[in-house]
């Protein structure tokens, strides 16, 4: 197999300092009332409640991107060619399964409608996956990942994430994110950069359509 709590300091008041001022005569002396013990300040804890994020695995590549991703897929000429829910039964990869079909999960091959041909190696094709994760595959998944010394990086939402930019040559760009739920990828031809942004934005299209 080739992404509480806060300390609210409430100030309760300033010392309370009463003076009672004798109005008779300027050489009496000030008579100062006993100090009143307030607590300067008192934290309050409050807990924020965070929702919890389930994954919904998608059935077939029709759930598997947002309306709105299949639509800029759609402008740049790719359309869906293979994969559950693309009419064609052909795989994935003419080899055997993908490294997500293989632990249960679904792949999607986006493509020119003429690209739909094994021998067009020169063809521009997007694979994004899913797989749903558990404590049973997820050791394979990484070691996988990391035999293939790809570059290892962090989500801002703790997701572990593996990835080179290829180029436009040959290598395509890839990108996968591991959550303790799902595995999501995409893999991009040609690669470079702007192929590696591309495969990055739909993997987290990916996680927000397929979650709840």
């Amino acid at each position: 197999m080739s992404r509480y709590t806060k300390g609210l300091r409430v100030p309760m008041g300033a010392l309370l300092v009463l003076v009672t001022l004798s109005a008779c005569s300027p050489t009496q002396e000030l008579t100062l009332e006993p100090e009143l013990a307030i607590p300067e300040e008192i934290a309050v804890e409050t807990e924020i409640p965070t929702a919890a994020i389930t994954f919904i695995q998608p059935t077939d590549c029709t759930q598997l991107l947002p309306a709105t991703s299949v639509a800029e897929l759609t402008d740049e000429g790719m359309v869906l060619l293979r994969g559950l829910g693309s009419g064609n039964p052909e795989p994935i990869f003419v080899e055997g399964q993908t490294p997500e079909e293989l632990v249960g999960g679904i792949s999607c091959l986006y493509g020119p409608p003429s690209g739909d041909d094994p021998e067009a190696e020169s063809s521009a094709s997007i694979i994004v996956s899913v797989a749903p994760v558990d404590e049973a595959v997820r050791p394979q998944i990484i070691n996988d990942l990391v035999s293939q010394k790809l570059n290892i990086g962090q989500t801002n939402d703790g997701a572990a994430t593996y990835w080179i930019w290829g180029d436009d040559a040959n290598v395509p760009a890839l990108h996968n994110t591991l959550y303790q739920d799902s595995w999501y990828s995409a893999l991009i031809q040609p690669g470079g950069r702007s192929g590696y942004e591309k495969g990055a934005a739909l993997v987290v299209a990916m996680r927000s359509n397929t979650s709840g």
